[in-house]
């Protein structure tokens, strides 16, 4: 037998159950979005129902658009009403959420028709999943495809051709230790080692001695000779993370060393040359900390030969789909947890947050909901974010230079922010109308701003009341 989920206030007519029956179909009734779910994911449904009410009933309508766009991977078949087709919202729903629709009064032998071909259509891209991954587009074992990134990328490939110091530069946890290990994985020196130190982890009375190494006896706690990180590198690469925090002393010694390539260890009158090319990083303003004293201009001017720039996440547009779908696949690999794909709420919320902690924040939230996740898609119940709703001009929104300072009203990436639903959805709108805005009211152009279909956006704007011509009035 073949599982049917169907979704109503009401069961099917004995008629109708009693036919579908015959021909091979067993039935299982929800009520609810929990239960839908439930039901889903214990009895592996592929193919849906769901009986829209005859009278006019809103919320019970909208709690069954919702179970629907909650379980992406069930085929469904809607049941509605010639009035409910005439609405513009329900046609959008049908069109971006349906398989298939029918008009009541139902029709028994058409219904079982067409819930065959959803079923055959279902197991044909359950099994297809199962057997292909998913390819996410990456280089230097990095992902995305955005602008950003691609800039990126030649960046990187024009560092690993050549031998130069490097500055790589960034908010924290957008990659830099990556496109640091990416520059010696594709440069000459990649059968060499690669020693990464964290400036900002070891005490400043410890890192000459960790970068230089120290003779026995040079100080209190040398119980023994030791080789410092430069040397450890020899032929290769060392990354100096956090390049901003190492105190003055440390970066005169370190400008020494760029100068001549020529290590001293502590308590030692006896040099070696050091063959090794030197890549720094740093979240730090490196020009304002000159001219604040806090890092030497000689020293920076020595590092950043190339300077290479990781961008934040917020400004990546719709790598943060690709990103979580690679980090969801990596959750599956590593945890063992069962496929699960991310839901429509789940990724409006995810490209409407500002990513604050960038890539590094991401992965997390991914990880943390996959192991929480109670059924088999992400829901944005599932996404442990709060607070910092990307506004319309920007990750902050409204504090780039060409942002106005009002909008419908409200200052811009200063409004209230509720729930996590209601900033998400406030947040939406505004993306929603500055798009519009931006485009002069051109679905098109607008559609591919916003990375989605016409069809789509026709529903945003429906959902939000959004209309073209008032924006067009307001300018």
């Amino acid at each position: 037998m073949r599982e049917l989920l169907v979704v109503s206030k009401d069961d099917l007519t004995d008629d109708i159950a009693r036919f579908l029956s015959e021909n091979g179909w067993s039935l299982c009734y929800a009520r609810s979005p929990e239960t839908a779910s439930k039901l889903a994911d214990e009895r592996k449904v592929l193919v849906g129902v769901v009986l829209f009410p005859t009278s006019r009933d809103t919320r019970l309508s909208a709690q069954l658009q919702q179970t629907v766009a909650e379980l992406p991977q069930v085929k469904w078949i809607a049941a509605l009403t010639e009035q409910m087709l005439s609405e513009r919202e329900i046609k959008h729903f049908v069109a971006e959420h349906l398989y298939d629709f029918h008009v009541y009064p139902l029709e028994g032998e058409r219904l079982t028709t067409v819930l065959g071909h959803a079923y055959g259509m279902a197991r044909l891209e359950r099994e297809l999943a199962h057997h292909q991954e998913i390819k996410v587009p990456s280089r230097f074992g990095l992902v995305g495809e955005s602008p950003q990134m691609r800039h990126l990328y030649r960046m990187l490939q024009r560092a690993a051709e050549s031998d130069v110091s490097v500055l790589i530069t960034g908010p924290t946890g957008t990659g830099k230790e990556l496109a640091a290990r990416a520059i010696h994985d594709h440069s000459e020196r990649a059968d060499g080692p690669y020693v990464a130190i964290n400036c900002a982890a070891i005490p400043p009375s410890l890192l000459q001695s960790e970068l230089f190494g120290h003779e026995k006896g040079s100080f209190t706690s040398a119980n023994a000779r030791k080789s410092g990180y430069i040397q450890s590198a020899a032929g290769g690469t060392l990354f100096l993370d956090e390049i901003g925090d190492m105190p003055m002393e440390s970066q005169a010694t370190l400008l020494r060393f760029l100068e001549d390539k020529i290590v001293t260890p502590i308590g030692s009158t006896r040099g070696k040359h050091i063959d090794v090319r030197i890549l720094a990083s740093t979240n730090v303003d490196l020009e304002g900390a000159i001219q604040n004293k806090r890092f030497r201009a000689d020293l920076y001017y020595r590092l950043a030969f190339l300077t290479v720039e990781t961008p934040a996440l917020s400004e990546r547009g719709k790598d943060i789909e690709l990103l979580a779908r690679h980090f969801l696949d990596e959750v599956t690999r590593d945890a063992g947890t069962r496929q699960l794909k991310i839901g429509q709420d789940a990724l409006a919320t995810l490209l409407s947050y500002a990513w604050p902690g960038n890539v590094r924040e991401l992965r997390s939230v991914i990880f943390q909901a996959a192991l929480s996740c109670e059924g088999l898609t992400i829901q944005a119940s599932d996404l442990k974010i709060q607070g910092h709703p990307r506004g319309p001009y920007g990750a902050h929104g409204g504090h780039g230079r060409d942002a106005p300072e009002k909008h419908n009203g409200a200052s811009a990436g200063h409004y209230v922010i509720g729930t996590l639903k209601s900033a998400r959805e406030e947040s939406e709108k505004r993306n929603l109308e500055y798009a519009l805005e931006r485009n002069a009211c051109n679905i098109t152009r607008t559609a591919q701003d916003l990375g989605v279909s016409r069809m789509t956006l026709y529903r945003l704007m429906a959902k939000h009341g959004v209309e073209r011509s008032a924006i067009e009035s307001s300018n």
